[in-house]
This record gives C-alpha cells, structure tokens and sequence, in this order.
C-alpha cells in the first residue's frame, strides 16, 4: 500500500512539474518570438502612414478598426468589433487666428476638443498661469475676453501631468469668472501644436485653443509692454450627435480556467495633426502581434487572454468605459487589466494603481525577462487611459510606465509620426507585455485567489488616499464616480 501511495505521489508530481516546465517552456520560447524579426514594425508603419490619424468618428478611424479586425482574424483568433456608442462627433477642420488692435498679424492656432464651430471676437487679457491668484489679480469683467495663459515647456511624461493639471485650474478660474474662452501657451517649441480634451471633455463649451509657443510669447511681450489687443478666430469643425463606434476585441481562450481572463489593451483611436505614432500606433502593433505570435506558437494559456484595441479613448475612455458596462457580469472574473499607452520608450516597470497586492506577483512575473530591463514598480493610480474603468469596477489593473524617449514633446502634436518611434525598445517591449500576459494567464491558483475584485468602498479608499479628486474633477470623471453613472456600486 505504502508503494502505491508512492507513486501515485510520483506520479501527481511530475505532472504538476511537465505543466510547470511546459508553461516556462512556452514563455522563453515566447520572448525570443518577440524579440525576432515579425511584421510589428510593418503593421506599425501601415497604421501611420497609409492610414494616418484616426480620431473616432472619421474614415480613418473606421479603416483603422476594419484592418485590425483582419489582422487578428488572419492570426487565427476569435475576434469582434464591439459596438458601442459615442456622446457626441466633434472633427477639426481649421482653426484661424488673428490678432489686432495696436498690432495686427496671424498666429498659429488650434482649437481644443469640442470647440463649438464659429466666428469669435474678444480683447486678449494676459493672466500668467491661469492660478488662483492670477485671476484675483485681475479685477476687471472677462465676459469679452480671451484669457491667454502660459505654459511651461513640456519634455516628458512627468510635464504633461503637470500641463493638464495646470490646464484644469486655469479652466476653472475662466469659467468661474465667466470668460469668453482660453488661448493656452502652447509648451512645446518650434510652432509645434497639439490638441488635448479640455476638462468638460464631452460637454465642454467654452472655445479653448492651443496658440504656437512662439506667437503667445509675442502676444505676452506686447500686453505686458502696453499694448491692447483683440483676437478673431474662425473655428471649423463637423459636429453631430451621439453615433456609432467600434472596439476591436480578440481572444485566446483558456485550457483550463477560461472563464477567468487576462485584458491586455492599446487604444485605436488617435488625433490627427500628426499619425498617432506613439500614442498609440505602436503599442496596436505589439497587441496584434503578440497575438499573433502566441496562436503561431501553438501557446495555449491556463486562461483566457483577450486582446482590447480601444477607442474613443482620447474623448475619455469611452470604449473601455462601454466594456466594463457590457461586461458586468465577468468583471469578478478578470484578473488583471493592462494597459500600454505611454509610447515607445523602454519598459522601466509598470503603475500598479494602489493595489499592494499585485506588487509581489509583478515581481515575480517579471523575472523571466529581467535581462531586457530593470524595473521599479509603482503603486499609484493612473487617471488618464483605458485602465480607468477597470479600477473603478475594482478589477486588478496595470499600466505600463516607460522611459520618456521622444513622447512628451510630441504628445498629440503634428510632430507624433513614425520616424519618431524607438522601434528596438518598441520589440524589447513586446516580448516584456508578451511574457507578462501569459505569465498572468498561467499563475497559480493561489495567486489569482489574491487578485480579486474590490468593492465601492476599498476603491474610494485608494482615492482617498491618493488624493484623486482633482485629477479625476480634471478629466471630468469625478461627478460621474460620486453618482454611480460610472464605476462598481
């Protein structure tokens, strides 16, 4: 009895050890996929140039979804286009910006997300950084006036957060004071223009504008040596009411636990002064293909992996928002949310957004590529991309933080095109958001037992500490969490 007892031990064991084996088997073999030759760079260069910017609602954006569906259809996948609906169409055409008064000439301009087309006059009233206490200290009506207000210079990752928080208070300030609108310093140098969602986001109202660098410091240096001046600004832009937009969602089911899943996601939808390299073109192409490498492969994970390409989400989120909706029901069953929208920099750890629990598995995940980088995992939430939702349903969610390489400078500018990706970190990338996912899709039970779902309460609870009211006032998400329109209640 004593010898059969023995081997059946023997043989439990070395079962357990074969799966063991198999599954470090297939993430080595996995890397080295990713880290080959592949058609990544090729799809990330059709992405940019033949298809171009892809704001949701255009042509473009349209292709963008009907040529990713064929991408992963072509690797062998399961996969849909999963229709959800947008508040609102709002596409730039051109924005015209002249000033006059003791001066005439024309600046460069854009308007910001939901600028209502139409002709605009007004008196420029210069007010610093648009504080607290630049507005106090203008004591005058601002019912016809344009608020101009400066930036500063934005190198990297660390400098948009500080833009947007900056932008959001002057925001503030102009609507409580009842401005006609806002003309923002552009903070990049050399002319370059970018767009950006105003703190209203879909219900915004107010004409908000980003003006060159070079023609704002101008327009300051002439205020501020006594000069008056007045703006004309002719907005164009299609308008229309809510319509129709589409995910792209395509999966790997599990071998043995496929109603539990790993989301990992890049948003499809960009702005389109420049191709939307960086954000977010280039991690489209590692979604694809990572797919694609891990159906080549023959890779069957424990789990089921399904591979989200966003859109909406430069509008705020609104796909990923819609799958959380529509998902309701799985949410208690995934496991971990990823998502990859920081550009093409190298991978130097992942926002673990306030849940201490994931931080020991991330490490240990991550030490089957520690020869591709060193990583400091941080545990703070990140408002801004599609793990939004996830957080606030209390699922597990990462994002991947990156070196700033060229993103912050050329953050929705004119200037975010191919020729600006890294594209030897953009592979070294893959193969570190490739062996993540099937090492997430393949944890133990125990593991996955301690990647639950939070409830309402311990979400608040990571707000709270963390501060999060204002950054989440500055997207415009705050009203709808404290309602219950958006998040687990």
């Amino acid at each position: 009895m004593h010898n059969i007892i023995v081997a059946f031990l023997f043989i439990v064991l070395s079962l357990w050890t074969n799966k063991t084996i198999v599954a470090q088997s297939d993430i080595s073999t996995l890397i080295q996929a990713m880290l080959d030759d592949s058609p990544m760079e090729a799809d990330l260069q059709y992405i940019c140039d033949a298809i171009g910017g892809r704001v949701t609602g255009s042509a473009a954006n349209e292709t963008a979804v009907d040529w990713t569906y064929e991408r992963f259809k072509s690797a062998g996948l399961s996969v849909e286009k999963d229709t959800f609906s947008m508040p609102s169409l709002w596409l730039a055409e051109y924005t015209k910006m002249n000033l006059t008064g003791d001066q005439s000439f024309d600046v460069q301009a854009v308007s910001k997300y939901k600028t209502p087309p139409g002709k605009y006059q007004g008196n420029v009233v210069y007010l610093g950084l648009g504080t607290d206490k630049d507005f106090e200290g203008y004591p005058q009506d601002l019912s016809n006036s344009f608020v101009l207000v400066e930036s500063e210079l934005c190198l990297d990752i660390n400098g948009l957060f500080e833009e947007y928080t900056n932008a959001a208070i002057a925001e503030f300030n102009a609507r409580k004071r009842g401005a006609k609108g806002i003309i923002f310093m552009s903070s990049r140098p050399k002319g370059l223009l970018y767009r950006f969602i105003t703190a209203k986001t879909a219900d915004n109202a107010m004409p908000q504008f980003v003006m060159a660098r070079e023609d704002a410091k101008r327009c300051i240096r002439l205020i501020e040596n006594g000069s008056k001046l007045d703006v004309t600004i002719e907005v164009n832009a299609s308008i229309g009411e809510a319509f129709q937009s589409e995910n792209v969602i395509a999966e790997i089911k599990g071998s043995e636990k496929p109603e539990e899943i790993i989301i990992i996601g890049a948003h499809i939808d960009s702005w389109a002064l420049g191709t939307g390299a960086n954000d977010n073109a280039c991690n489209v192409s590692m979604m694809i293909d990572i797919a694609r490498q891990m159906t080549r492969l023959g890779i069957k994970p424990k789990r089921t992996i399904r591979f989200a390409l966003w859109n909406g989400e430069e509008q705020g989120y609104f796909g990923s928002w819609h799958y959380t909706k529509e998902n309701i029901d799985e949410l208690d069953n995934h496991k971990m949310a990823l998502s990859v929208d920081i550009g093409s920099g190298p991978i130097i750890g992942f926002f673990t957004n306030g849940r201490d629990e994931l931080i020991p598995i991330l490490d240990s995940v991550l030490l089957s590529v520690d020869t591709l980088g060193q990583y400091l995992n941080i545990n703070a939430p990140i408002v801004g991309t599609d793990n939004f939702d996830f957080m606030l349903q209390g699922v597990p969610n990462l994002v991947a933080n990156h070196k700033p390489s060229v993103y912050g400078i050329n953050y929705h500018a004119s200037s975010d095109t191919y020729d600006k990706v890294d594209l030897e970190s953009l592979n070294t990338n893959s193969a570190i958001i490739a062996a993540l996912t099937l090492s997430f899709a393949n944890m133990s039970n125990q593991e996955a037992e301690l990647l639950n779902r939070q409830n309402r309460a311990q979400v608040q609870d990571i707000f709270d500490k963390h501060s999060l009211e204002f950054t989440m006032r500055m997207f415009n998400v705050w009203d709808p969490w404290v309602t219950g329109q958006r998040g687990i209640n």
